[in-house]
C-alpha cells in the first residue's frame, strides 16, 4: 500500500513501530558516535573505520524512519518504551563506559546493539507487510540487510582484533583469526544449506 494504512487502528499500530524503531537508532547512534571518537586514535583503525561505518548507515536509517514516521502522520519523537529500553541502555552504558584501547569489547557490545536493531526491524518488516503497508515493509528490509551486512563485518574483523589485543598486552599468541573467520562461515552456511547442528 502506500502512505497510509488501511484503517485508523493499523495506521496507529505502524506508527508505534516505526517510532519505536527510530528510537532505538537514536538511542543507539549516541553511543556509537561517542565510541567513534573513542577509537578515532586508536592503533586498531580497522575497527574505527567499522564504527564509523556503523555511524553512517545508522544516520541514513535513522533519517529514512523519521520521514516515514511523517509520511504515516506521527512524530518521530520521545524515548523509547517497554523492554527495548533497558536493553538499549544497558548496551549503551557499556559502550560509554569502556576504554579507547579496548577495541575488541567495544566492537563485541556493537554487535548486540546490532542484532537488536536487526531483529527489531525483522518485526516492523512482518507488521508492516502483514498490513499492508509496502513502503514501510521496504524501509524494514533494507535496514535488515544493511544490519546483517554490519553484523557480518564485524564477524570477520573480531578475531584478528581480538589476537591483535592479545599481543598488545605481552600475550604470546597464534595468529589463529582465519581459523575463526573459517568457523563463522561455516557455521552460517550449515544454516543456511539445513545441515547444522539440530537444536
Amino acid at each position: 500500500m502506500g502512505t497510509t494504512a488501511a484503517s485508523p487502528k493499523a495506521n496507529e499500530t505502524l506508527i508505534t513501530y516505526v517510532t519505536d524503531m527510530h528510537a532505538l537508532i537514536s538511542h543507539g547512534l549516541q553511543a556509537i558516535k561517542k565510541q567513534a571518537n573513542n577509537l578515532k586514535d586508536n592503533k586498531h583503525q580497522e575497527a574505527f573505520r567499522a564504527v564509523q561505518e556503523f555511524q553512517r548507515t545508522l544516520e541514513s536509517e535513522q533519517q529514512l524512519l523519521a520521514d516515514r514516521v511523517k509520511m504515516l502522520g506521527g512524530k518521530a519523537t520521545g524515548p523509547l518504551k517497554d523492554a527495548m529500553s533497558a536493553l538499549t541502555g544497558v548496551t549503551a552504558g557499556i559502550i560509554n563506559a569502556l576504554r579507547s584501547e579496548e577495541a575488541s569489547k567495544s566492537i563485541r557490545d556493537d554487535y548486540t546493539f546490532l542484532s537488536l536493531v536487526a531483529v527489531s526491524y525483522l518485526m516492523l518488516h512482518t507488521t508492516s507487510k502483514g498490513l499492508g503497508d509496502l513502503e514501510t515493509a521496504a524501509i524494514a528490509e533494507r535496514g535488515y540487510r544493511h544490519m546483517a551486512r554490519l553484523i557480518m563485518n564485524i564477524d570477520r574483523l573480531l578475531p584478528k582484533l581480538v589476537v591483535e589485543e592479545l599481543r598488545q598486552d605481552g600475550l604470546t599468541v597464534s595468529d589463529v583469526s582465519e581459523d575463526c573467520r573459517k568457523l563463522v562461515k561455516q557455521a552460517w552456511e550449515e544454516q543456511a544449506s539445513g545441515t547444522g547442528m539440530a537444536s
